[in-house]
């Protein structure tokens, strides 16, 4: 027999919301809603999607007795019927974000830092790993992506000096463009977390 509360407990504990199972499993959203809220019978093709889905067991979301898989190591606090519950922290998934803002103080922070935080939360708070996954993937992009700018800079500021050209504050200029752009980017998704949208990130990534 499944069990609700264990598809509600391991969803959260991949950080996933109901859209990205619905998205990654191929259930529909309004079958995942009334799964988890009890109000329906999954078949067995629709559990089996959903622990292929959250890469999980499927004895994970069957509430049986001898069904003692973890679902996460590190996660904390059950429930009297057995599932994992996560901490709701909306604060540390927004200290999460704006840790990405470290790059400021000194380059590459803005990985370390949010990758300190996703390791040492992502097993206990939900939605922590899946943001935490979106942050890091877009501060990973934002690096790669001004590495190859700056190339393209110092390409041109060459190929200029060939022909005895000058580009000033070209480098200034590229550098206060792509630091802005993260600035803003990090700024925008705090004030989406803010107002209660997980989805963020998903433009980029």
């Amino acid at each position: 027999m499944f069990s609700a509360d264990r598809i509600v407990a391991a969803r959260k504990s991949k950080g996933f919301s109901q859209e990205l199972l619905a998205e990654r499993s191929g259930v529909s959203l309004r079958t995942i809603q009334r799964v988890e809220q009890g109000d329906t019978t999954p078949r067995g093709h629709t559990v089996l999607a959903l622990a292929v889905a959250l890469e999980v067991p499927l004895e994970v979301l069957q509430n049986e007795p001898e069904a003692r898989h973890e679902l996460a190591p590190g996660a904390v606090t059950k429930a009297s019927a057995g599932a994992l519950v996560l901490r709701s922290d909306p604060q540390f998934l927004q200290l999460l974000n704006l840790s990405a803002l470290s790059f400021l103080l000194f380059p590459f922070l803005n990985i370390v830092v949010p990758l300190l935080l996703w390791r040492a939360r992502r097993h206990d708070t939900e939605y922590a790993a899946e943001i935490g996954r979106r942050v890091l993937g877009f501060q990973i992009l934002w690096q790669v992506g001004c590495f190859f700018a700056y190339m393209l800079v110092l390409l041109g500021q060459l190929v200029a000096a060939r022909y005895h050209l000058v580009l000033p504050g070209v480098f200034l200029g590229v550098f206060i463009l792509t630091y802005s752009l993260n600035v803003l980017t990090v700024g925008y998704y705090a004030l989406r977390l803010r107002q209660g949208h997980l989805n963020i990130y998903r433009v980029w990534l």
